[in-house]
């Protein structure tokens, strides 16, 4: 995945509602209605800054099923830094991202070259 655009991103982490549903999901995967009571955000405030994290690549979304069989989306943050640097009258925004250890071994096998 690219990464997102700086303004998009400096944006995004401007408002205080991302700001606080990632801090909040660094401690533990949670539900939008759990955030959203953490937040005391309003439901679509709450699910609008989730699918805009989850569009630039800083929470993941995973499916959970509850004994009733209602599906719901449990959201991670995948987000473990942001950098922003300025030099030569520019400014550049990178963003260290969580890699799992299927991606990890991907990489790194996928590096290997054969003699």
């Amino acid at each position: 995945m690219t990464e997102p655009e700086s303004e998009r991103v400096l944006d995004l982490l401007g408002d205080d509602y991302a700001r606080q549903i990632l801090a909040y999901l660094t401690q533990e995967p949670m539900l939008a209605e759990e955030l959203g009571e953490q937040c005391e955000g309003s439901e679509s405030t709450i699910y609008d800054r989730l699918d805009q994290l989850h569009s630039m690549g800083l929470v993941s979304e995973n499916l959970q099923i509850d004994p009733q069989g209602h599906h719901r989306k449990q959201y991670e943050t995948i987000l473990n830094s942001v950098n922003v640097t300025f030099h030569d009258g520019i400014y550049e925004v990178q963003l260290e991202i969580k890699e799992d250890p299927p991606d990890r071994f991907a990489r790194m096998w996928g590096g290997m070259r054969r003699d």
